[in-house]
């Protein structure tokens, strides 16, 4: 299936909305219509929405799909089992509501191409997330016979086939993201079944050590070997990198990748010259339109002046977690996963940027009023939530007259 046929695969599903309908949110609804849009004004204070966040089209689609697909096994089951080859989206909420649905979910250690067989059989469905599937999964997959339904964002698809283009020419990719990431180890899977190079750096320190790697020409397998581990290559050194294409997960901070393409530009010039590191150097911005729109939003909030800023997401998103990042710029910010996590003024479960764990944060809450609490939410985040963390919060904010 080549990308433009991905796209128009059951677009019609993006019209009626239905199965969209459980994450909608009436709180989220009437905010957006307001006369102040956006804005809930209250006795102690305001809560601020940016002018864009939760659900991208991608993420839209992708549920769209897989609900449809739940709805029709539920009403006239044609297959025995309809199982997700790991989370639609990196939502606690949303993958919660397709178990109650009956779609069977299944763990990384599951999914393994050598042992799909044996949760997958040729009369089930299999549901790939949004983040696409590794290669051999893909693979084995159509080798079982089973229906396969396809929910994998178009902008991944892009990536990939941009990654694999730049790898028939004769580059290295250079990936910009988390190694683990569903999303980048589908990437690599691509990659590798290219026979293409590739290494994954995750922050601007491991951009730096591989830009010093090229200044100084160190092919050393070693010094390589000591700073990039198997998740993050599947190079020996760096001299099939030499010829260099740079993508980025979809999901990073958008400046950040700017700071990576700046940084990779001046190691080649520095060791090969201008005019000839032009040449062995391709870039390609696959930061998402929509992560990039909701990362500006949320600046351009936070600048607005927000006494604390909670960030609604599932921990283990990407895009989400980049939020939490950006708002702890210019306020204290929260990253919690549902209202749930709000226990009270004093104490809510967020989390935890060192341990990389939720962790039960005191004292959170301001005692001074008027308060100005932002409220920003990722691509995978569900307005249902979003809605009742906003009720939560107005609640603190005692609404009184300035109930919706």
């Amino acid at each position: 299936m080549n990308s433009d046929d991905h796209l128009s695969n059951e677009s019609g599903l993006l019209n009626g909305g239905e199965a969209l309908k459980a994450f909608r949110s009436p709180v989220v609804d009437r905010l957006r219509l307001g006369a102040n849009p956006n804005v809930w004004s209250l006795a102690g204070g305001e809560l601020l929405l940016p002018r864009v966040f939760g659900f991208c089209r991608g993420v839209k689609r992708a549920l769209a799909i897989a609900g449809q697909a739940a709805t029709n096994h539920a009403t006239k089951p044609t297959v025995s089992k309809l199982v997700l080859l790991g989370e639609i989206i990196h939502n606690p909420w949303v993958n919660d509501y397709f178990q109650r649905r009956g779609v069977e979910i299944l763990s990384s250690e599951q999914r393994r191409s050598e042992q799909i067989g044996g949760y997958v059989g040729p009369d089930d469905c299999a549901v790939i997330p949004a983040f696409g599937v590794p290669l051999p999964i893909e693979q084995q997959l159509e080798r079982i016979g089973c229906e396969i339904i396809d929910c994998s964002c178009g902008d991944v698809i892009r990536l990939w086939r941009w990654s694999e283009r730049a790898v028939t020419e004769g580059f290295g990719v250079l990936i910009f993201g988390r190694a683990r990431h569903d999303e980048t180890v589908v990437t690599k899977s691509r990659l590798a079944a290219t026979g293409g190079k590739y290494l994954v750096v995750e922050n601007l320190e491991e951009v730096r050590q591989f830009a010093e790697m090229i200044v100084t020409g160190n092919t050393s397998p070693q010094v390589y070997r000591a700073a990039f581990n198997d998740d993050a290559t599947n190079a020996d050194t760096i001299a099939s990198l030499e010829h260099l294409a740079q993508v980025s997960q979809t999901t990073m901070l958008y400046n950040h990748t700017q700071h990576v393409r700046e940084a990779i530009q001046d190691a080649f010039a520095r060791r090969f010259g201008q005019e000839e590191a032009a040449r062995r150097l391709k870039f390609q911005p696959t930061v998402c339109r929509a992560t990039q729109d909701r990362q500006n939003a949320a600046v351009e909030l936070c600048k607005s002046g927000c006494d604390l800023v909670i960030v609604v997401g599932g921990f283990g998103s990407s895009n989400t977690r980049h939020l939490h990042e950006l708002a702890s710029q210019f306020a204290p910010a929260y990253l919690i996963e549902s209202a749930a996590s709000i226990g009270s003024a004093a104490e809510l479960v967020a989390w935890d940027t060192q341990t990389h764990q939720a962790a039960t944060v005191r004292d959170w809450l301001p005692d001074r009023r008027p308060l100005r609490i932002g409220v920003l939410a990722g691509a995978s985040s569900p307005e249902i939530v979003i809605g009742e963390v906003l009720g939560q919060l107005a609640e603190f904010l005692k609404a009184g007259s300035g109930s919706l």
